[in-house]
């Protein structure tokens, strides 16, 4: 038996449009859309809050890493302006509020640091001895 192409394409055309036609249908594809478009975005969500909280840790370590260096300098008797000290002071500041707030954050590295350099800066600040 041979058929006809026309009418083997006429009949799928309306096969489709019936399908396509029907409000079940896009109701159908709709609940779907919406289901796949919610896993979406909350995936997008999570994946932004790790990348937040990762570039907060990477900015923490970097202000670790200015605390240590601005403390060697220190212990190398080189002074500093009152500025240079308040920064690292806001430094000091976010690292040890980060500390409190992220306990299973690696600490203790600046500790000493960090009190050495509150000490000097006091000194400075009772003697005016800043750059």
């Amino acid at each position: 038996m041979v058929i006809d192409p026309n009418i083997l394409i006429g009949g799928i055309i309306s096969i489709i449009v019936a399908i396509v036609g029907s409000g079940g249908f896009w109701q159908y594809l709709s609940s779907k859309s919406s289901k796949v478009l919610h896993i979406a975005v909350e995936n997008v969500k999570a994946d932004l809050k790790r990348l937040k909280e990762e570039e907060e840790q990477k900015e923490i370590q970097n202000a670790r890493r200015r605390i240590l260096r601005f403390n060697d300098e220190l212990l190398n008797n080189v002074d500093h302006s009152k500025e240079y000290f308040d920064d690292v002071i806001d430094d000091a500041t976010r690292y040890k509020n980060y500390c409190l707030e992220h306990p299973s954050f690696q600490n203790g590295k600046a500790v000493m640091a960090i009190k050495n350099i509150e000490r000097v800066y006091q000194m400075c600040m009772e003697e005016h001895k800043f750059l």
